[in-house]
């Protein structure tokens, strides 16, 4: 049986929004700024910094999306008397191709020129670029497909179905790392919908006993593939919950998923989630 591989950073938000961005996270702060050529010191309130006026956002580097990789980097350039880039310079970066990305948008950006006694005037300036993948985004990327999909037609509940759907391929979702040697256990219940294709979207934490427990499931929730549901010959959107359970003793639960309708356990705190957008 197949299981998802695991999340190479905490995520920090859990349900896929009906607004959520795939967009990755840019900073630009000027962190320096200095007269070029070298001028005698100017008193402070005589001197303003370069502000941007057109930022441009540099794109998070395929392979390194792929890898849920994020990163940083810091260009180094010289704004003109005119607002015009030059002279920029990779200083450092986590990867080369941040660096790279960083250096092909910062060309790109505008600025109001810093000045120094009212007069425009060159300087230079720093300016750091974070690259960061959303927790949304890897669902997607790891998911292999879009997750946020507008549906305007009727969502059919499992239940009402004569049988309930079953996934192409069963998988297990990992007993996260940070919980081995605690001994917990416990389960998390996902909601999700099965588009016309068979795949899952909207996947949503409804339920769970420890927060770790999170993110695995929705992994493994959102990787499942089913047979498209067909309500006569026509497909259709069918919604429903799926239950995992985590087990202290093993790296992943030796019980394969079941619809939450079907689940039968003992009694046990878990912690339930507000509804969201659907």
């Amino acid at each position: 049986m197949a299981t998802p591989p695991a999340f190479p950073f905490r995520p920090r938000s859990y349900a896929l929004s009906a607004g959520a961005s795939v967009a990755w996270l840019l900073s630009a702060v000027l962190v320096a700024a200095s007269d070029s050529p070298p001028a005698a010191p100017a008193k402070a309130e005589n001197r303003s910094a370069p502000v941007p006026t057109h930022r441009v956002v540099p794109a998070h580097p395929a392979e390194l999306l792929k890898s849920l990789t994020n990163g940083e980097a810091e260009i180094e350039c010289l704004v003109t008397a005119e607002g015009k880039v030059t002279e920029a310079r990779v200083l450092s970066a986590s990867h080369p191709r941040f660096g790279e990305a960083a250096l092909e948008a910062a060309r790109q950006w505008e600025f109001r020129p810093g000045a120094r006694g009212g007069v425009p005037v060159a300087m230079r300036v720093h300016v750091p670029f974070a690259f960061e993948i959303s927790p949304d985004q890897a669902l997607e990327i790891m998911a292999g497909h879009p997750l946020h999909e507008e549906v305007k037609e009727t969502i059919v509940p499992a239940a009402q179905l004569p049988s309930w759907p079953s996934p192409k391929k069963i998988l297990l979702p990992r007993y996260p790392a940070s919980l081995k040697g605690s001994g917990k256990y416990g389960k998390a219940v996902v909601a999700i919908v099965i588009n016309k294709e068979g795949r899952v979207i909207r996947p949503r934490i409804v339920k769970y006993t420890h927060e770790e427990f999170i993110w695995p499931a929705l992994v493994t929730a959102a990787s499942l593939q089913f047979e498209p549901i067909k309500a006569g010959k026509e497909p259709i959107y069918v919604s429903m919950e799926l239950q995992y359970d985590f087990k202290a003793d093993a790296d992943k639960p030796k019980d394969e998923v079941k619809p939450a309708a079907e689940k039968k356990s003992k009694p046990e705190k878990i912690v339930s989630v507000a509804s969201g957008a659907s």
